[in-house]
C-alpha cells in the first residue's frame, strides 16, 4: 500500500468510526467491529535487555512502525524487519504476520547509568487514522544502578520490609528509606521498590527475586487454601458460633506470612507458635510459609475446644477440632513436615514442657483466662519478635497505643502486662478482621500497613 492509499484509507475510515460510533446494535456496527480489530496493530514485546527491546508487530497490509519513547520523548523508530513464522502460524492467513519481528537498539544516551528510564514501546499504523497502540511500560535501569543493588551495603535500617530490600533501595533512594514506621513512609519506599520491580535487570538481583517469588508463593497458596479448605464444621448446628470453618482471611495471614519473612531476614531466630487453631485453616496457610522459610512450626491446641470460663460468652467446647482432624487439614492443604502438634489446654501442657524460643507468635484464643494460661511462651520470645492476635478491633489502637479492657472475653490485657513485666512496652497495628500485630517499641521490627501489602503483592510482575 502506497503512503496515498494509506492516507486516504485513514481518511475513509475516521469517517465511517465517526458514522457507526453513532450507531448502535446494527449488524454493520457488528461488521465494523470485526473490521477493526482486524485492522488494528497488533504486537508484542519479547524481551527487555539491556538497550535492546525485541518482538513483533503488524496491522494486515498496513505498514506500521514501533516506535519507543523514554521519559515521554520519542527516541527510536523502526518498521518490522524480520522473520517471524511462529508469528504467522499463530495469525495464518493474516497480511504483514510473517515479517513481523523487529529490534531496537535504544541510544547509548538515553540510558544515564545512575538512574532508571520510564520507556513505553508502542506500534502504530500510519493508515489506521493514525492510531498507536501500546505494547509495553518497562523501566529499564543504568549499568551503575544494577552495580548498587546486586551489591547493596548494609544501610543500618530497622523497618517491616526485608533487610536485603531495604538495603537494595537505599543503595539508590536513601531518603526513601527514612521514615518506614509511618504509612505515607512505607508508601513512599513501596513507590521505589515497584520501580526495581518493573526493570527486569534489578529486580532479578537475588534480594528481590527471592522475596518476589515468596509473595507470590504464599498468596496463590492461601487462595487455594481458602478456596478448597472445609467451610462448615460437620459438628456445630448451623447458626452456632463455631459452624464456619474459617474464622480469619487470607488478607490477614498474608500479613502474618511476610512478618516471618521480614523477621528471619534480620537474623532472629527461634520457632513459630500458633494458640488456638480450631479446624487448621490458618495452620495450613501458615506451614506453608514456615516451610518455605525453614522455621520449625508448633501449634498448641486442646484440640477440644474451649475451657469453661466464668462471665464468658463463650460456651465450654466451642471451637473444637480433634487432632486428627486439624493433622489431615494440615497434610491436606499445607505442610505438615517441620510442624509439631501439642495436646491439651495451655496451663497443662507448660506443666509439662518449657515453650520453644519463639520468632513469631500467632494466637487466637478468644478467653482471657486462657492468654493467662500461654504467658510463659511470652517470655520466650525474642525481644524483637512480633505477636499476632485475633481478638482485636481497630479502635484498640490508638496513635500507637494500646487502649483496651480487661474482660473474660478479652486475652489482650494479661498479653500487655506480660512485656511490661518484662521491661518490653508494645505498640501495634490493626491488620483486619479481627487480627492486630503486636512488638515491643524498642529494638523491634515493625509490621507493614496491610493494604499497602496487599498493593505490593498484586503490583508484582
Amino acid at each position: 500500500m502506497v503512503a496515498a492509499d494509506a492516507e486516504g484509507l485513514a481518511q475513509y475510515l475516521a469517517v465511517w468510526e465517526g458514522h457507526m460510533t453513532r450507531s448502535s446494535g446494527s449488524s454493520a456496527t457488528r461488521q465494523w467491529k470485526r473490521l477493526r480489530s482486524r485492522l488494528e496493530p497488533k504486537g508484542h514485546v519479547d524481551a527487555v535487555a539491556g538497550r535492546r527491546i525485541s518482538g513483533w508487530a503488524f496491522s494486515g497490509k498496513q505498514p506500521v512502525q514501533v516506535e519507543v519513547s523514554v521519559n515521554g520523548k520519542l527516541v527510536a523508530s523502526v518498521a518490522p524487519h524480520i522473520e517471524r513464522h511462529d508469528v504467522a502460524f499463530s495469525f495464518s492467513g493474516e497480511a504483514g504476520a510473517r515479517v513481523s519481528g523487529f529490534r531496537v537498539e535504544l541510544p547509548e544516551d538515553v540510558l544515564p547509568p545512575d538512574d532508571i528510564v520510564d520507556v513505553a514501546v508502542s506500534v502504530r499504523a500510519p493508515g489506521w487514522t493514525g492510531r498507536s497502540r501500546e505494547l509495553k511500560r518497562v523501566f529499564i535501569a543504568g549499568r551503575e544502578l544494577v552495580r548498587l543493588v546486586a551489591n547493596a551495603p548494609d544501610a543500618g535500617i530497622v523497618g517491616p520490609f526485608p533487610k536485603p530490600v531495604i538495603d537494595a533501595v537505599a543503595a539508590i533512594w536513601p531518603e526513601s528509606c527514612r521514615d518506614l514506621s509511618s504509612v505515607d513512609g512505607q508508601r513512599a519506599f513501596i513507590g521505589k521498590l515497584r520501580k526495581i520491580l518493573g526493570a527486569s535487570e534489578l529486580r532479578s538481583a537475588p534480594a528481590i527475586a527471592d522475596y518476589a517469588r515468596y509473595l507470590r508463593s504464599i498468596w496463590a497458596h492461601f487462595n487455594f487454601v481458602d478456596q478448597f479448605f472445609p467451610a462448615q464444621n460437620a459438628r456445630a448446628a448451623e447458626g452456632a458460633p463455631d459452624f464456619h470453618c474459617k474464622p480469619n482471611s487470607v488478607f490477614e495471614m498474608l500479613s502474618i506470612a511476610h512478618q516471618l519473612y521480614v523477621l528471619k531476614s534480620y537474623g532472629i531466630e527461634g520457632d513459630f507458635g500458633e494458640f488456638g487453631c480450631f479446624k487448621g485453616f490458618s495452620s495450613s496457610m501458615l506451614s506453608h510459609a514456615c516451610a518455605l522459610l525453614g522455621i520449625h512450626m508448633h501449634i498448641f491446641d486442646s484440640f477440644e475446644g474451649l475451657p469453661p470460663a466464668e462471665g464468658s460468652s463463650y460456651a465450654a467446647g466451642e471451637y473444637a477440632g480433634s487432632l486428627e482432624e486439624v493433622r489431615d487439614h494440615v497434610r491436606r492443604f499445607g505442610v505438615i513436615e517441620g510442624v509439631e502438634f501439642h495436646k491439651g489446654f495451655f496451663s497443662d501442657t507448660f506443666r509439662r514442657m518449657s515453650p520453644p524460643p519463639l520468632m513469631c507468635l500467632w494466637m487466637d484464643v478468644d478467653l482471657e483466662l486462657s492468654a493467662r494460661d500461654m504467658l510463659a511462651a511470652l517470655d520466650r520470645l525474642d525481644p524483637r519478635a512480633t505477636l499476632f492476635s485475633h481478638e482485636c478491633v481497630a479502635d484498640m489502637f490508638q496513635d500507637g497505643n494500646i487502649v483496651t479492657a480487661p474482660h473474660p472475653d478479652n486475652p489482650i490485657p494479661p498479653v500487655l502486662g506480660r512485656f511490661e513485666d518484662l521491661g518490653r512496652p508494645v505498640t501495634g497495628r490493626f491488620i483486619r478482621g479481627n487480627t492486630g500485630a503486636f512488638w515491643p517499641r524498642e529494638e523491634a521490627v515493625p509490621v507493614m500497613d496491610h493494604q499497602l501489602l496487599v498493593e505490593l503483592v498484586e503490583a508484582i510482575p
